[in-house]
């Protein structure tokens, strides 16, 4: 389910980063391991984009490069091992004929925003009446600052936490969870504008008890 596109994979030059992209989109979570083989070590980087991961590589020496793409274990992706040619003027390494350059990134699940994305959700068991909520930011926040509570899931089965908080006129600006371990959050989040919000906290499909909670910003 995962594939791989972009001028990269086909080939550049010397000393100048090709790009490709890995659609992660319809795989879930795992571990995605890039290994690019040829006559010089490459610098690689890699950066999480909104439907997989984009990859960089900077060949310094002229011949074929073999890029191998596994995702979750060791099952090549489809088309992979590809095979780029670069070309430009040798900038090092070359001694030996054979550089392996890898890079491992344990994914997070990616949905496309093309829809299908619920098609296999998966069945949690949770119940949200045993979480619970507590801090300041639950009840009232102030414009500029952040303000914070926590959320206690740690006896409510599995699930995924999903917070909103909404203004009189617009969406809050940021909202950030942050799992402590163990199934605690820990949720900051910044208001612009005065009045009274709606702060809605569930888990997964079920408000926890006290939401929606009612927000006083001033």
């Amino acid at each position: 389910l995962v594939s791989a596109f972009g001028p990269g994979l086909e080939g550049g030059t010397t000393g100048v980063a090709s790009e490709f992209m890995v659609n992660t989109c319809n795989a879930g979570a795992g571990a995605l391991s890039v290994t690019i083989d040829g006559p010089s070590k490459v610098k690689m980087d890699c950066q999480e984009g909104p439907e997989g991961y984009k990859v960089s590589y900077t060949p310094m020496a002229p011949g074929s490069y073999l890029i191998s793409i596994k995702y979750g274990g060791p099952q090549h992706i489809v088309g992979s091992p590809f095979k780029a040619k670069v070309s430009g003027p040798r900038l090092s390494g070359g001694h030996n004929l054979h550089e392996t350059s890898s890079v491992l990134v344990e994914t997070v699940t990616k949905t496309s925003a093309m829809g299908g994305a619920f098609t296999s959700f998966p069945m949690f068991s949770s119940d949200a009446s045993k979480v619970v909520s507590c801090g300041a930011g639950l009840s009232k926040a102030f414009i500029g600052q952040k303000n914070t509570f926590t959320v206690d899931c740690s006896k409510a089965g599995t699930n995924m936490l999903m917070v909103g908080v909404h203004g009189p006129k617009t969406p809050c600006e940021e909202v950030y969870v942050k799992h402590m371990g163990n199934r605690m959050y820990n949720v900051t989040y910044t208001v612009k504008e005065e009045g009274s919000y709606i702060l809605i906290v569930k888990w997964g499909d079920e408000n926890i008890p006290g939401s929606p909670f009612h927000v006083i910003v001033s």
